[in-house]
C-alpha cells in the first residue's frame, strides 16, 4: 500500500538516511527501531508526505504521494506525531470529531449521522465512549493517546503512522496501546507503522521490524527471524541474551547485566 523505493532523506549536504527500499501493507504492524538519531522519526514523516526526499520516492497505493493532495494522502493515512498537544477545554468527542476534517475539510458542512456514527465508532474502539464528555486536559497520558488514536481511526484511514506511541507511558498503559493498536489491525486490517525504542515490545507486537543503523536499513523481517544479540548490539551497543516465547517462539532479550564503557563503542558518542 505504501512503498519507499531508493528513498534518500537529507538536509543540506548530509544524508540521514540513503537507499531505503520498504513496503508497508495493510494488516500488518512494522516496527521501525534502531538509536537515537538513526533517522527513525524522520523516515516515518517522509512515508506521510510531510517531508520530501532528496532522492528517490514514496508511493500510495501506486501514486507517487508528492503529486497527492493532503486531503487525499488523509483519506488513506492518518498521522501520530511525538507528544501531540491538544487544546485546552475541549472535550474526547469535540477533539476526536476534528479527525473528520481530513475528509470534509474545515467548511465540510453540518454534522451528519454519518459523522457521528464515525466519531461513536473511534471511540467505541479505543475504550471512549463512556467518557466522551470529559474534557481532554484532564486526562492521564494513557488516556490522552488513546484520543489520539480514536481521532486518526475518525479519518478512516488504512494505515496509522505514530512516532513512539508510547513515549512517557508507565509498562501498564504501554501495553494496553500497544493492544489496542494490535486489535485494530486484526477487526479493522488497518496497517500501522510505528517507531518503538523498546526492543521486546517491538519483538512481541510487530509482524515486521525494520532496523535502521548507518544512514540505511540493515536488517528486516519477522522478529523471529532477525532479532538476534548481534543485531541488538550493532544497533545500541547492548549485550542481550535470548529466550524463546514457546507459544510462537518469538525471541525475548535479557540485558546481561554492566557493560564496560571503556570497550563500549557508544560510550565515545555519548
Amino acid at each position: 500500500m505504501l512503498e519507499a523505493r531508493g528513498l534518500s532523506i537529507g538536509y543540506g549536504r548530509r544524508d540521514i538516511l540513503s537507499g531505503i527500499d520498504l513496503h508497508l501493507k495493510e494488516g500488518e504492524i512494522c516496527v521501525l527501531i534502531g538509536a537515537n538519531g538513526c533517522g527513525k522519526s524522520t523516515l516515518l514523516r517522509t512515508l506521510a508526505g510531510l517531508e520530501t526526499p532528496s532522492k528517490g520516492s514514496v508511493h500510495l497505493s501506486g501514486s507517487p504521494i508528492n503529486k497527492l493532495s493532503r486531503r487525499e494522502i488523509a483519506r488513506k493515512i492518518a498521522v501520530m506525531t511525538q507528544s501531540p498537544t491538544g487544546p485546552e477545554g475541549l472535550t474526547i468527542a469535540q477533539l476526536v470529531i476534528h479527525g473528520l476534517f481530513a475528509r470534509k475539510g474545515l467548511f465540510g458542512g453540518s454534522e451528519t449521522a454519518e459523522d457521528r456514527r464515525v466519531v461513536q465508532d473511534a471511540l467505541e474502539q479505543t475504550g471512549l465512549s463512556n467518557f466522551a464528555d470529559r474534557r481532554f486536559d484532564a486526562l492521564s497520558g494513557g488516556e490522552r493517546q488513546r484520543v489520539w488514536i480514536a481521532l486518526a481511526l475518525a479519518q478512516q484511514p488504512r494505515l496509522l503512522l505514530l512516532d513512539e506511541p508510547t513515549s512517557y507511558l508507565d509498562m501498564g498503559h504501554q501495553q494496553e496501546i500497544l493492544t489496542l493498536l494490535c486489535d485494530l489491525r486484526d477487526q479493522r486490517g488497518l496497517g500501522i507503522a510505528m517507531v518503538l525504542h523498546d526492543i521486546n515490545h517491538a519483538i512481541w507486537f510487530a509482524d515486521h521490524i525494520v532496523a535502521l543503523k548507518d544512514r540505511r536499513i540493515i536488517a528486516q523481517g519477522h522478529p523471529a527471524e532477525v532479532v538476534t544479540p548481534e543485531l541488538v548490539y550493532a544497533l545500541y551497543g547492548a549485550r542481550v541474551s535470548l529466550l524463546s516465547d514457546p507459544t510462537d517462539m518469538r525471541p525475548y532479550c535479557v540485558p546481561e547485566g554492566r557493560i564496560n564503557l571503556g570497550s563500549n563503542p557508544r560510550s565515545a558518542a555519548s
